[in-house]
């Protein structure tokens, strides 16, 4: 097959970056491949043809728009255009890595702001994704049932989806928590939880929840405009238990510092961050709006929480800092549902889907 893969960003620390390396590196191995993409971060293996789309960089989206039109120009006759998310007028296959229209009506009550080009663009933007998903793609792959649910739901589409899930990444040695803490500038010996990600995710949950336990701290590592939220830590009397880390290339670190993953996020197609997390034997904390609780048993190799909760949250922080054989089972049972799935597996179903497209005309 003769394949033109279209991306914004070919990275592997973002969510949709990471889902491209990997699957280039792989479908590579048997199929022609051409790269259209704005921002290369990681080298494509060599066999990939790279087209760099002269969209607009900056800011986001000034690229979302932009990109479309810009892609037009380059664009190759291929087999099949498999894009992620809305990149082209029109498209074989689409990855969903969001809904827009559910996030924006997820973050909706988050306490920052989501700045003015959210305010005059938003709706724009989520009118044209739905048009897209609509009428303007064959066939659409969600990382979740949740994602899934949200397409038919906000933008009434009626295409064939399948659910192929993101995969845990593969296992790098990560320091000892002592260095780690040491190399973060954080305190030796309190129990951590750690937050990552966007901070309109649930980042004021995470601290509401910090606030209902003693002796726990929260290690924030995000690049969101996190004022409004230092200000919320300050009224909630947990300033001096709260860590706050700009966004650091691989959250490796981060995940080796600390006792267990807080997410409990309003929004998430699939959640990268844990599964990460659940790789490096990390106990979880997640939400059930993330996709990827999907894949995860309550009580077993996750605890399981309702997103807009604090004392959910609460509640689990508190079992697993005073039950150290609670968290032992937890990091046990994440390396183990981690091992049940990998980028192979993704691939190979990402394939299979391609040929139903083609052998479909």
């Amino acid at each position: 097959m003769n394949i033109g893969f279209v991306v914004h960003d070919y990275d592997v620390r973002e969510g949709h970056g990471r889902y491209s390396v990997e699957l280039v590196n792989r479908i590579s191995n048997n199929h022609d491949v051409t790269l259209y993409v704005l921002n290369l971060h990681n080298e494509p293996p060599s066999n990939v043809q790279v087209v760099r789309v002269p969209a607009v960089r900056r800011p986001s989206y000034a690229t979302i728009l932009s990109f479309p039109r810009a892609f037009a120009k380059v664009r190759r006759e291929h087999d099949l255009v498999h894009t992620q998310g809305w990149n082209t007028a029109n498209a074989d296959i689409a990855t969903a890595h969001i809904c827009l229209a559910a996030w924006r009506s997820a973050s909706r009550h988050a306490p920052a702001s989501a700045g003015l080009a959210e305010k005059f663009l938003g709706k724009y933007i989520e009118s044209r994704e739905g048009v897209f998903y609509r009428s303007a793609v064959r066939h659409i792959i969600a990382p979740s049932r949740h994602v899934e649910e949200d397409l038919r739901r906000h933008y009434g589409t009626a295409k064939d989806i399948t659910v192929i899930p993101h995969s845990f990444p593969d296992f790098e040695p990560i320091p000892s928590r002592a260095t780690a803490r040491a190399e973060l500038k954080l305190p030796e010996k309190p129990f951590m939880a750690l937050y990552a990600g966007d901070a309109r995710k649930g980042l004021d949950v995470a601290l509401r929840a910090i606030a209902r336990v003693s002796d726990i701290h929260l290690v924030v590592v995000s690049r969101s405009h996190i004022r409004t939220y230092k200000n919320l830590a300050a009224d909630l009397g947990v300033e001096d238990r709260t860590h706050w880390i700009p966004g650091m290339p691989t959250l490796q670190p981060a995940y080796a510092a600390a006792d267990v993953l807080l997410h409990p996020t309003v929004y998430d197609a699939f959640g990268l961050v844990v599964a990460e997390a659940m790789r490096y034997g990390l106990p979880v904390v997640v939400s059930n709006e993330a996709g990827v609780s999907e894949l995860l048993e309550d009580g077993r190799s996750a605890w399981i929480v309702r997103p807009r909760d604090p004392e959910d949250s609460a509640q689990a922080l508190t079992a697993l800092a005073e039950n150290a054989e609670l968290r032992r089972k937890f990091a046990a049972e994440s390396k183990r549902a981690a091992d049940q799935r990998s980028w192979d597996d993704v691939a190979a179903e990402t394939v299979a889907i391609y040929e139903k497209v083609l052998a479909t005309g």
